[in-house]
């Protein structure tokens, strides 16, 4: 840079978590408006590349966002004011508060919290006063008496609700208990009929398990029985075989003589018989044709007989229905005359109830859009109002933005004039705290440093002057807005409610003109209107119920009498029918006769059928005579020879039958009186296994009933007790629940009739306790900011702020400290007051004020540390810089000094002092020289710089 120059640049290579960045600026002279030029750059690969955006906000923030904070913060945690800490360790209370308010930057944050806090409850202070404006503006003209009224009634309905809901819900119970009464009554009197009964078969059930045990004990010795009862049988057969076989043996000898004799004389008798049986054939062969037509007739009379009694029982139906049908017509024609007599007590509503019928519905609907008119003409008048303030408060905006648009012109002109006539002050404007002057080449701002410029007092006042305007300017822009919006949002509201007005008054007059149209008059009342036709309806409803009634009996009468008709034409049918069927049966009976009479003469005294039977039969014993004859005659021949050789294995069985026999009766009894039983007992208990189950089953199926029936009984005597019903009863209870229905019913319309008329009611009320609660809320929440406001205003907020920072600041400070001195001195903060605790003296506390030069300076330098290390909120910075507080220290002093900075830079951070002291930069060895020159200012490098 150079003194005078028409172009100025400067640039600046930093190094953040091991990336590289090398930022630009330059400034340019123009007339009106200097230009300003940014530029980064990032190392990408050996090369600097450029970064992102060249804008200075876009840069600012990339930056910001590499080092983790602003730049305000960076330059409090690099470069530490350590002359201020020595003066903050050894000051009073109040003193060491304000400068550490300067270091931390607190009075900044204070006011703007201040600033904030009270620029929230302006704005919530101007929401109270809109909340009351329109509270002012809200329309509450009620009928207070009617709504009074109404809510009375209603109250009143609320309260009888229930009572007549509880009354129907009684009367359903009380019908709901009488018919399962009822129907419980005739449960016990089946069940018990049924217990009755299975009682009566108690003693069956007991003989019956009686024979089920003997049974099952029978069963038990079965298999040895069948052992006994078997060899008892091969004893007995072999025996019977030995004395049948010596008995057969002497039969079969002599049967075969005797069959000898009979075979020749069944030979003889052949001869003699055959002749008699052929004319005996030819003797039926005569009759065959008369007896088969006796059982053609016989047959037929048969049929005709049978006929003759189901003719004479359809007689006799016919005839009982033909006096049911007479009954059944009478009783109709009672009640028709009934149905007659409740129909002249009521007439047809007619067309007047059509009527009725077709505008009620209307009326209802004309009731609310008249009410919705009513309702939308306050509601419009309330917006037109409002629309008028905000038409007012707009135009006052305009005014008031104009206004302050001529200011901002009117001293950005002199900004600019005064800038342009004072080319240094313009340059010095540009300067942040801690640059180099461009004008002189000291450091800005301090004031002692830079010589005083004619006019930059002047344009420091206008820029203040400008930005006033500018604020002013930007909140009357705001106002404007603000109130353009809400008169445009006022004007669409007015809009809306003009068009649904104009439409609800369209959609009254039309429903007006329906109205008169059906009613045929001007004007009319609802609830009479409503109470007229419910008496049209009930009588309309009655008369039409009972017309029903009676066309139904008279078209029952018509069918009965058609019925009636019906049997007595089917009697006399059925009568002429039975007549006709008795004399075909006597015709029948007489052919029969003349038959029967023809085959006596030919047959005799028996019958076709037993005479052919007889000669069939004596014909078949003839034949088979003969054949069995000459059979048995062969046969006796054989049996004769088996008869010998049976005889002898007969006799060799009965000897085994009769060793085994003996060996199983022993046992036999011995099992027998085990069981207590007798072999006469067992054969009765014996009974097969599928009956034994039937018998179980009939014992369980008894005990089960038993239990099912006994049970039921108790449960429902013990739920009827001593009450009793019919069905008289019923009916009545069934009357009480529809009267009660009916009552309820009615109250129910009627309460829901009130509640919609109370809800339009409350809408408005409520509106008016919505915006009360809004305002009630908005003064709470502005007591609480004006109370911030308040204390923030005052010195106790900051004081326990800065107390709470001072003793966390101690804490870290401490940990620097014990690495400066060795781990000897540890910071303590008693009483706001600073003290040392000396760990070489057995931990002695003593006043900082009683430290030596450069005991002092570490302490100092411990706290500059530690507000760095705050500040930084974590953030790795490898460099740091140290300002002030060297030029009143001694030679020994500087040199203990100038250790501590030498052990400082040992811990990972390259340090900096900022000194005007030479004997101090030769301690430190590497130097950086600001030189300045006519031409400009130039760096002059000395010693090694890493």
């Amino acid at each position: 840079m150079s003194q005078g120059s028409l172009k100025l640049q400067v640039s600046l290579r930093f190094l953040v978590d091991k990336t590289e960045y090398l930022v630009f600026r330059s400034w340019s002279y123009r007339t009106k408006t200097a230009q300003l030029t940014f530029k980064l750059e990032k190392r990408v690969n050996s090369e600097f590349q450029p970064f992102g955006e060249q804008k200075e906000a876009e840069i600012n923030a990339v930056i910001e966002k590499a080092l983790g904070m602003n730049f305000e913060t960076f330059t409090k945690v690099i470069l530490l004011p350590q002359g201020q800490f020595d003066e903050f360790l050894k000051g009073k209370s109040a003193n060491r508060r304000k400068i550490l308010n300067s270091l931390v930057g607190y009075e900044k944050i204070f006011e703007d919290m201040c600033s904030q806090a009270g620029t929230r409850a302006n704005l919530i202070k101007g929401e109270c006063n809109a909340i009351q404006e329109q509270l002012k503006n809200l329309d509450l003209s009620l009928d207070i008496e009617l709504n009074s009224q109404r809510r009375d009634r209603s109250q009143f309905l609320a309260q009888e609700l229930p009572k007549l809901h509880q009354i129907v819900t009684n009367a359903q119970t009380a019908l709901a208990a009488e018919k399962e009464l009822l129907q419980r009554l005739r449960d016990l009197a089946n069940w018990q009929q049924q217990l009755d009964e299975l009682n009566k078969e108690a003693p069956k059930i007991s003989e019956l398990k009686q024979q089920l045990e003997q049974a099952r004990v029978g069963d038990r010795l079965s298999a040895t029985w069948t052992s006994v009862n078997l060899a008892r049988n091969r004893y007995e057969k072999t025996q019977a075989d030995v004395e049948i076989a010596a008995k057969a043996l002497i039969e079969k000898q002599s049967a075969f003589k005797r069959q000898e004799d009979i075979f020749s004389q069944a030979e003889a008798d052949q001869a003699e018989i055959a002749p008699q049986l052929k004319q005996r054939e030819q003797a039926l062969n005569a009759a065959k044709i008369y007896e088969e037509q006796r059982r053609v007739i016989n047959d037929e009379i048969k049929k005709l007989e049978k006929t003759l009694i189901d003719k004479l029982k359809l007689i006799t139906e016919a005839d009982k229905a033909v006096k049911k049908a007479e009954v059944e017509l009478n009783q109709k024609n009672q009640i028709l005359t009934t149905a007659n007599h409740e129909l002249s007590q009521y007439f047809p509503g007619g067309s007047r109830l059509e009527q009725l019928n077709q505008v009620i519905p209307l009326l209802i609907k004309w009731e609310g859009i008249q009410k919705q008119v009513e309702s939308d003409r306050t509601k419009l008048q309330q917006i037109t109002q409002e629309l008028n303030t905000a038409e007012s408060d707009y135009q006052s905006a305009i005014l008031n933005f104009q206004k302050s648009e001529a200011e901002c012109d009117q001293y950005r002109v002199e900004l600019d004039t005064a800038r342009q006539q004072n080319y240094a002050a313009a340059l010095r404007a540009f300067l942040h705290t801690g640059d180099d002057c461009l004008v002189c080449g000291g450091i800005y701002p301090e004031a002692h440093l830079l010589p005083q410029l004619e006019s930059s007092g002047d344009i420091k006042a206008l820029e203040k002057r400008d930005r006033a305007a500018e604020q002013n300017c930007q909140k009357a822009t705001e106002a404007k807005t603000q109130a353009e919006t809400t008169r445009e949002h006022l004007k669409k509201q007015q809009t809306e409610y003009q068009t649904i007005l104009a439409e609800k008054e369209v959609e009254l007059e039309a429903e007006t003109e329906q109205v008169v149209v059906i009613l045929k008059a001007d004007k009319w009342e609802v609830k009479a209107l409503d109470r007229e036709r419910q008496a049209l309806h009930k009588s309309d409803t009655n008369y039409q119920k009972y017309l029903i009634h009676k066309e139904k009996a008279e078209a029952e009468i018509q069918a009965s009498e058609l019925n009636l008709n019906f049997v007595k034409s089917k009697l006399s049918d059925t009568q002429t029918q039975h007549q006709d069927l008795a004399s075909e049966l006597d015709r029948k009976k007489t052919q029969l006769q003349e038959i029967l009479d023809t085959l006596s003469k030919l047959a005799g005294s028996d019958s076709y059928d037993n005479l052919f039977q007889k000669l069939e039969q004596d014909k078949r014993d003839l034949e088979h005579r003969i054949q069995h004859e000459t059979q048995c005659y062969q046969n006796t021949r054989d049996e004769f020879k088996q008869a010998q050789q049976s005889d002898v294995k007969a006799r060799g069985d009965f000897d085994l039958a009769s060793t085994e026999k003996e060996h199983l009766e022993a046992e036999w009894k011995n099992n027998l009186e085990i069981v207590n039983f007798t072999e006469e007992i067992f054969q009765h208990s014996k009974v097969p296994p599928k009956e034994q189950n039937q018998w179980q089953q009939k014992i369980d199926d008894y005990n089960t009933n038993k239990i099912q029936l006994q049970t039921n009984v108790k449960r429902e005597t013990d739920a009827i007790g001593d009450k009793n019903t019919n069905a008289e009863i019923i009916v009545q209870y069934e009357k009480i629940v529809a009267d009660a229905g009916e009552k309820y019913k009615q109250a129910q319309d009627e309460y829901n009739e009130l509640k919609l008329l109370i809800a339009k009611a409350e809408e408005q009320r409520e509106q008016v306790e919505k915006l009360q609660a809004q305002l009630s809320s908005k003064q709470q929440e502005l007591e609480t900011y004006q109370i911030l406001s308040k204390e923030l205003r005052s010195d106790r907020f900051q004081d326990y702020i800065l107390q709470h920072f001072e003793r966390e600041l101690v804490e870290v400070a401490t940990v620097f400290l014990l690495k400066l001195t060795e781990q000897r001195y540890a910071l303590k903060y008693e009483n706001k007051e600073y003290k040392v605790e000396d760990n070489w003296s057995c931990g002695e506390t003593r006043r900082v004020q009683t430290l030596s030069g450069g005991e002092t300076f570490a302490t100092s330098l411990s706290l500059a540390l530690a507000l760095s290390e705050k500040l930084s909120r974590g953030a790795k910075l490898g460099s740091l810089f140290i300002d002030e507080g060297f030029g009143t220290l001694d030679a020994e002093t500087l040199k203990s000094v100038s250790s501590i900075l030498l052990s400082l830079g040992k811990q990972d951070r390259l340090v900096g002092v900022i000194t005007h002291v030479p004997a101090l930069g030769e301690e430190l060895g590497t130097q950086i020289k600001v030189e300045k020159f006519l031409e400009g200012s130039r760096i002059v490098v000395t010693g090694i710089l890493t």
